[in-house]
């Protein structure tokens, strides 16, 4: 299931944010759903640890994570994963630039969705 409790997308909102994905995770538990994928930049006012323990399954959090953000949220308890849209996108080794600390290409989202490889596969490897 993937979700986006900071109901900031496509017009979505809601007042009670934290009662609205409480009780939604809270179900989904009952039905046994495999884990939840949560859209939501961690914040002040973010709902991830909540929803996490509420969930009692996978949760796996994503949007604007580094690696060391990842890690740190990973090692807190608070995600059991953390996974990576846009920053795979610029670096489909992603894998590899994390292990070697190596600096990331910068995404270009203007260009991911134009319909060919500029800006969407033809992104720098590594060397080596």
């Amino acid at each position: 299931m993937h979700l986006a409790p900071r109901a900031d997308a496509h017009s979505m909102g809601d007042s009670q944010r934290s009662d609205t994905f409480g009780y939604l995770v809270q179900q989904l538990d009952k039905r046994k759903i495999a884990f939840i994928c949560s859209r939501e930049a961690q914040g002040a006012d973010s709902l991830g640890p909540k929803l996490k323990q509420l969930f009692g399954g996978v949760y796996i959090t994503n949007e604007k994570f580094d690696k060391a953000s990842a890690n740190a949220l990973i090692a807190s308890g608070d995600a059991d994963a953390v996974a990576f849209g846009v920053p795979y996108i610029a670096n489909p080794d992603l894998v590899t630039r994390f292990a070697r600390d190596a600096a990331l290409n910068s995404p270009k989202p203007e260009l991911f969705y134009g319909g060919g490889a500029k800006g969407y596969t033809d992104y720098p490897a590594l060397a080596g």
